[in-house]
């Protein structure tokens, strides 16, 4: 079994095993015993022998366990900061290593992966064929400290956090988007459907069609004929198929304006919309596999 000596006068123990600290690690974070086990690929009943055994070994509480949840002691705490840091180099180390043929998994909204980020996934893998990209979508914010297997996160309108590198992607604005034959058929946008998204996050600030007719000294009260998704994708599914005019990001309608599939109305009328970034781990920001797709994104952005 591996083990890491100490030597402490506070402690009468001459070896921790690392099985143990990987499951106090693992439980710190998560704040759970069960989604440690998770993490790890035992049983929580493994988990939680092990840090029991560590517990024993240290002579001190790490945790505190309630009915329905763990709270780390002060002592666990400390031990938390020290597994954590060590743990996550070990692990930028080991993926500096595996770099040349490691997979990439990449997190964004499920709207930006399929109308933006898929269709050009082809070009970075023909540019980086040793590197396989795996994409991942979730309209929450996920901690990349936790889940360190994500290596980057593209986030909406996201506000910078501690510890992470950041890297702007590309500002949207917002547009009125149609269908060719709903845009011949109407006279304006009196008298269409109008759709658009209702996001699901408070923290985001809303773009919305009274933004856009508030921009045009338009009455909002005026425009009651209206349909809302939670999901850009499926208002812009809904424009696609003719049932309305959709206000929507420039980035994620680009791809069909170039086909023809949807056509832009009055393009000198667009709004200001959020920011896409990328964000990485600070360790995981330096690996080589990172650098080649964040300078890929940023290329894709700007073209």
């Amino acid at each position: 079994m591996n083990r890491i000596h100490l030597w402490d006068a506070r402690v009468n123990v001459s070896s921790i095993s690392l099985p143990a600290l990987r499951s106090f690690d693992a439980a710190a974070r998560t704040g759970s015993f069960k989604d440690a086990a998770t993490e790890l690929g035992v049983t929580p009943t493994a988990v939680s022998h092990q840090i029991r055994t560590l517990e024993d070994q240290l002579g001190v509480a790490l945790f505190v366990r309630e009915v329905r949840k763990i709270v780390l002691t002060q002592e666990g705490n400390r031990l938390a900061a020290a597994t954590s840091k060590g743990f996550r180099e070990i692990y930028d180390a080991l993926g500096d290593l595996r770099d040349v043929s490691s997979r990439l998994t990449i997190t964004t909204t499920p709207a930006f992966a399929a109308l933006w980020l898929v269709p050009r996934l082809a070009d970075f893998e023909a540019r980086h064929p040793a590197t396989s990209v795996h994409a991942e979508t979730s309209t929450e914010m996920l901690d990349l400290e936790r889940d360190r297997r994500v290596d980057v996160a593209i986030r909406y309108g996201a506000a910078e956090q501690a510890g992470l590198a950041v890297s702007p992607v590309a500002h949207e604005t917002f547009g009125v988007f149609a269908h060719p034959d709903l845009l011949q058929a109407c006279a304006g946008i009196e008298d269409a459907v109008l759709i658009e998204t209702r996001w699901r996050s408070q923290s985001l600030r809303q773009v919305g069609w009274d933004d856009w007719l508030e921009a045009q000294r338009l009455d909002p009260a005026r425009f009651e004929n209206r349909r809302s998704f939670d999901q850009e994708q499926h208002s812009i599914q809904a424009a696609l198929a003719g049932q309305g005019m959709v206000l929507a990001s420039n980035l994620l309608v680009a791809d069909l304006l170039e086909r023809g599939w949807l056509v832009e109305l009055r393009p000198d009328t667009r709004i200001p919309g959020l920011q896409y970034t990328a964000v990485a781990l600070s360790g995981h920001s330096e690996t080589r596999k990172v650098r080649q797709f964040l300078a890929w994104l940023s290329d894709q952005a700007e073209a």
